[in-house]
């Protein structure tokens, strides 16, 4: 689940495809992410990279919700 405890009364009430299809990316990459953490040895590259991605989801996410990108699709 992502981590927008802020947003989450506005997320419970847009099910669209376009956020369904960001959840299902955030969940495939935060799994990811808990898996290059539990490896040995840790691949410092791999874990930054999808730390990364989970923040830019999110990111997205939230501009989502604000309105920038339902405008555009």
């Amino acid at each position: 689940m992502l981590r927008l405890p802020d947003i989450r009364h506005v997320l419970s009430g847009v099910p669209t495809e376009a956020l369904g299809d960001m959840f299902e990316s955030y969940a495939l990459a935060a799994d990811a992410l808990d898996r290059f953490r539990s490896e040995t040895p840790l691949q410092e590259s791999l874990i930054a990279e999808y730390a990364q991605l989970c923040h830019e989801i999110e990111q997205e996410v939230i501009l989502y919700c604000s309105g920038g990108l339902r405008s555009r699709g």
